[in-house]
């Protein structure tokens, strides 16, 4: 019987024992290499792209920089002779725009239509601006109210300086 129990201790002794597996584990070297970890600027420069094509592609046309273009000639153009046409060519493209200063722009579109929507929808962010932007719009209400040839438009800048003051 001893015979047989120092058979089964050399099979044992076959594999390594916790020890020295826990050794090997230990050395350097020995593990698989790993890969270096972006430095924390260079995470937040990633996330801050991946944020930004995010917000683009749910903005759809509008997060392009085509879009961004559009505006900077439609600004170009504000003032000139071209600038009705250029305005219906952003119009048919993108629509009326969302931000503050482009539809400030195009309350000097030759169309009524056009206009009256521009007056809605700045109307609908004046609670959001500084007290300078807001006299500002109520000053450009007060001009259209008193200075449009069409009747549509002096109706809407009335009834939205009834509503801000």
């Amino acid at each position: 019987m001893a015979a047989s129990w120092h058979q089964d201790d050399d099979r044992d002794r076959e594999r390594p024992s916790w020890r020295e597996i826990d050794q090997r584990r230990d050395r350097p070297g020995q593990s698989a290499p790993r890969k270096p970890r972006p430095s924390k600027k260079q995470a937040e420069r990633v996330r801050q792209l991946a944020l930004r094509q995010a917000e683009a592609l749910f903005q759809g046309k509008r997060g392009r920089p085509e879009y961004q273009a559009a505006l900077k000639e439609l600004e170009r153009a504000h003032g000139t002779k071209k600038f009705a046409g250029v305005a219906r060519k952003f119009l048919a493209a993108y629509g009326l725009p969302e931000e503050w200063g482009p539809l400030h722009l195009l309350l000097d579109y030759p169309e009524s239509a056009v206009v009256v929507e521009v007056l809605q929808g700045l109307a609908g962010q004046v609670e959001e601006r500084s007290r300078v932007e807001r006299q500002g719009f109520e000053g450009r209400l007060r001009v259209l109210a008193l200075t449009s040839r069409d009747e549509k438009v002096r109706r809407q800048a009335e009834e939205l300086l009834g509503s801000l003051t």
